[in-house]
């Protein structure tokens, strides 16, 4: 997910956050094979992602499709895209673009992308989310999947059940209310693709384990943590607290947080 203010999210880049990223996206890849294979993402294929934020998913895509292949990370923050263009050079990924856009305007070539995937993205877009699922259909080759991920906020859980941590939780759900944006977005994603004339080939919702130790790290409670502050969501006096109460967690045996994930994916009919 890309942490840039130009699409309306609220995230913002550290170092720890970026390592965060790099591992979620070794999870993803491993965890979602099949579905990429079945997606579209295949050596010599041709795959955007659009909001690739420090590139993490867009280098594990690089890899997949190799040097025969094309991707493009689409990112309207100047700080992610330079974040994923050091993350890509690390890794001798020279097939890997990344360009400056957004959502509703990614500036990609119509009609010839294998696969266009957007993850964890659309929650953070407001009354857009209806309109940006329609440009990146519109990017999709005869055959081509667009290959959307999101989460339901409501549905956090922890264990072993701790209030302190429900409560930034909710707080958190609520601040993108506050946005405007769809707090259970992930439920969403397969009406969206058949709204834009996408036959829906995998709908599904399962809940993903997190060591708490990611928690402590931080994760969006503490990269949307000016912003909330900004929206008077959370309060100055609650910033300590709030940390502290995310360290003894995570510091628990066994902690866990458990995070609903939603994962569709939509076909464009084949040329006739």
């Amino acid at each position: 997910m890309a942490p840039a203010e130009e699409e309306g999210y609220t995230l913002r880049l550290s170092e720890p956050e970026r390592m965060r990223y790099r591992m979620m996206a070794a999870i993803a890849r491993e965890e979602e094979a099949e579905a990429w294979e079945r997606a579209g993402i295949v050596p010599g294929a041709r795959v955007a992602d659009v909001g690739c934020g420090p590139g993490a998913v867009l280098a594990e895509i690089g890899e997949a499709v190799g040097d025969e292949g094309t991707v493009v990370g689409v990112e309207p923050g100047q700080a992610a895209r330079e974040a994923a263009r050091e993350e890509l050079d690390s890794q001798g990924l020279q097939n890997v673009e990344v360009r400056n856009g957004t959502g509703e305007a990614t500036g990609l070539e119509p009609g010839v992308w294998d696969c266009v995937m957007m993850r964890h993205v659309l929650t953070h877009t407001g009354a857009a989310a209806d309109r940006i699922v329609a440009h990146l259909a519109t990017l999709l080759a005869p055959g081509g999947h667009l290959y959307l991920v999101d989460t339901d906020l409501d549905a956090s859980r922890v264990s072993p059940p701790d209030p302190d941590v429900y409560g930034q939780l909710e707080r958190y759900a609520q601040f993108h209310r506050v946005l405007g944006n769809d707090a259970r977005m992930g439920s969403r994603l397969g009406t969206m693709l058949r709204a834009v004339g996408l036959e829906v080939v995998e709908n599904e919702g399962t809940f993903q384990r997190i060591p708490a130790s990611f928690l402590a790290m931080g994760g969006p409670l503490l990269s949307a943590q000016e912003a909330m502050l900004d929206a008077g969501i959370l309060r100055p006096e609650e910033v300590e607290p709030w940390h502290a109460e995310r360290l003894r967690f995570g510091a628990l045996p066994d902690a866990e947080l458990w995070m609903a994930g939603f994962r569709a994916i939509g076909q464009k009919p084949a040329s006739i």
